[in-house]
């Protein structure tokens, strides 16, 4: 083998080493980084191999005299690799300055007509005489041409980057000085015919250098890409350390965290704990993407506000705290919570509308309340729950607070006991008709036999079921009670139909219409014996909603009506909407009516646009034979109260049930 051969197979071996290795490193990082131009030049560089190895073949067959169509097929291998080394520098070019994944149909369009071209750049120049001119032209300065082009089109456009790195700039240059060699080769071989071999042996030489120089840039590039990649999600780390993945806001060891360096100022200050009411039923109306919508849009408003908060953190699901300074006197703290509530209360749009929200605040003020962020933080918290519990809009930190809220604590953990072990129980109040004087219905009304604190009334633990998530199952347990109950009755023969209470939470659940289905047919009890009672606000909150559900449930023959009438909206023009059975007037309007006129006369309309609307009306609350007298001359359909009987036991009530003529 001559020294010529020699030095040209080194040379080549070199080449092929550099591209295999570059090709591999490039991978490695692209598995690592999955970015798209990564892999697109890593196979570029896997062609460009395949480019050196068929020109180190081709040589070889044309050594040992190998048939033309073993060099044919080396040929075409020759110039479709280096094409597809050509659109895949490209590609990965175009991928690193747009940002951007290259489709890959556009790709394998452009990989097919090169291969094409490829292919008659081979055989068709040796099918007929008058082509083989242009065979050199096709299959060697055709072939550095494009490369040529692509190469540089590729540093031209990596040179425009907008990246101010140095190694950027030097692979930038090197493709810019490999794609200038590729174009200058034919031209040099054309003006120098008699050098031709020390020409190919000194561009080659080049190249190597350039590819030299080319794979440093690209190391250094991808080593400096894992450190901004490294530093950025260290970056990335400590945010989420601080604050709140989904809205942006602090999240509550941040809040600790700024706190206390706050309060450490001795600086008067306000935190205030804001809990967006009944956001669950949001979420189940409208989704859950909403919600995170409606929660990020809570965090802009309150960060933008005209109160201007230090701090603003989210520390539960729907709960916000927000840190304000300066705020002393009572009329500043009053504007403080009057602007946050019109933030909350200001509607929120979404795909199904306009939803509109309120909050409750619990406030604590430093260095009144706590001078330490633990110690604020906590009792803020306590005023929460307290402003919860009560149903308020607002509610300061006062002290015994605590208290209050361990025992609510245990009631808690006493209340889940009782759902485990059904300790409730039903009493029943009679509901009499006055126009016939026998029961017409009986009213199931829940008390809890708490083993050791004995008969407690719903207003002790109703607001708690609610509070803590489990009025929804509270609510199921005492339908199916009543249901079961009614089950009971017809078994001993005795036909009276049962109100049960409804809570608005539950009542604005979709799903109510089946469970409701399948306690019936379970128990095998006619609709008609049961009565859904909703008070007028559950009714009133989406008046669409609530028509469709009362329209449901009196499809199967479940009557509804509305409690506690007169106490919510005081508008009387939806009941010609809601297509309800029965009216109960709320007990408030019963007490007076006898002394106070303003009190008959609301009465006296409410029987007259109830008759009017064909529906009938019950009156709460009756205690004195004054009260009926008045309700008797206005036409009242029926009527409950501590004057014929209080809440009986289920015995006590199907006795009384035995009675006739109970009324004089």
């Amino acid at each position: 083998m001559s020294t010529e051969i020699l030095a040209r197979f080194l040379l080549y071996l070199t080449q092929i080493g550099f591209a295999c290795a570059m090709a591999g490193l490039l991978w490695h990082f692209y598995t690592i980084y999955q970015r798209h131009y990564l892999k697109s030049w890593a196979i570029a560089f896997s062609c460009f191999a395949l480019f050196v190895s068929s020109i180190l073949s081709g040589v070889y067959l044309a050594a040992e005299q190998a048939p033309a169509w073993l060099r044919e097929l080396n040929s075409f291998v020759n110039l479709g690799s280096c094409y597809a080394f050509a659109v895949w520098l490209l590609v990965g070019v175009h991928e690193t300055v747009t940002a951007q994944r290259t489709p890959s149909r556009r790709v394998n369009q452009l990989l097919a007509g090169l291969a094409l071209l490829a292919f008659i750049s081979v055989w068709p120049v040796q099918w007929w005489a008058v082509t083989r001119e242009w065979t050199a032209f096709l299959q060697l300065n055709l072939r550095l041409l494009l490369i040529g082009l692509a190469v540089t089109v590729s540093g031209a456009w990596l040179w425009t980057l907008n990246k101010q790195q140095l190694a950027v700039r030097i692979v930038a240059s090197a493709m810019l000085l490999w794609g200038s060699l590729f174009l200058l080769t034919p031209l040099l071989l054309q003006l120098l015919p008699s050098d031709s071999t020390k020409v190919s042996f000194v561009i080659k030489y080049l190249e190597l250098f350039v590819q030299m120089v080319l794979s440093l840039g690209l190391v250094i590039w991808l080593q400096q890409d894992e450190r901004q990649a490294n530093q950025q999600l260290a970056a990335k780390t400590q945010y989420l350390d601080t604050h709140d993945p989904l809205t942006g806001a602090l999240n509550r060891d941040a809040l600790f965290q700024q706190l206390t360096p706050l309060l450490a100022g001795q600086k008067a200050c306000l935190l205030l704990m804001i809990g967006l009411d009944s956001f669950k039923v949001v979420n189940e109306s409208v989704g859950l993407k909403q919600g995170d919508r409606i929660l990020r849009e809570v965090t802009r408003r309150l960060e933008s506000s005209v109160i201007k908060p230090v701090l603003v953190a989210r520390t539960g699901g729907d709960i916000f705290a927000v840190v304000v300074q300066d705020c002393v006197t009572d009329r500043q703290k009053l504007f403080v919570l009057q602007h946050l509530e019109q933030l909350i209360e200001k509607p929120f749009s979404s795909e199904q509308g306009l939803i509109k929200l309120t909050a409750s605040v619990g406030v604590a003020e430093a260095p009144l309340h706590g001078d330490d962020a633990e110690l604020l933080l906590r009792r803020a918290n306590i005023a929460f729950h307290h402003c919860k519990r009560l149903q308020q809009s607002c509610s300061f930190y006062q002290p015994g607070m605590e208290e209050e809220s361990a025992r609510l604590l245990s009631l808690e953990k006493d209340l889940l006991l009782a759902l485990e072990q059904d300790q409730f129980i039903f009493y029943f109040q009679p509901q009499w008709d006055l126009r016939e004087g026998r029961i017409e219905a009986f009213e199931a009304l829940v008390r809890w036999n708490h083993p050791e604190k004995g008969l407690l009334m719903p207003a002790q633990f109703l607001p708690l079921a609610e509070q803590v998530g489990l009025a929804q199952a509270l609510d199921l347990l005492l339908l199916e009670k009543a249901v079961a109950t009614l089950a009971d009755w017809k078994r001993q023969g005795i036909a009276v139909p049962l109100a049960v209470n409804m809570s608005p939470v539950h009542f604005q659940l979709e799903g109510l219409k089946k469970r409701v289905q399948h306690l019936l047919l379970r128990y095998q009890v006619s609709p008609a014996m049961l009565e859904l009672e909703i008070t007028e606000n559950t009714a009133m909150n989406d008046m669409e909603k609530g028509s469709n559900y009362v329209a449901e449930l009196q499809q199967m023959g479940i009557r509804v009506s509305i409690d506690d009438f007169g106490t919510g909206y005081s508008s009387l023009g939806y009941l010609r909407r809601m297509p309800i059975d029965k009216i109960k007037i709320d007990r408030s309007f019963v007490i007076e009516m006898a002394t106070n006129d303003s009190d008959m006369m609301i009465i006296k309309t409410m029987v007259t646009l109830a008759h009017g609307l064909g529906k009938r009306i019950l009156a709460e609350g009756v205690e004195h034979q004054s009260q009926l007298d008045v309700l008797r001359a206005l036409s009242c359909d029926a009527m409950q109260g501590y004057l014929l009987a209080k809440p009986l036991p289920e015995q006590d009530a199907l006795d009384l049930l035995k009675r006739d003529n109970l009324l004089s």
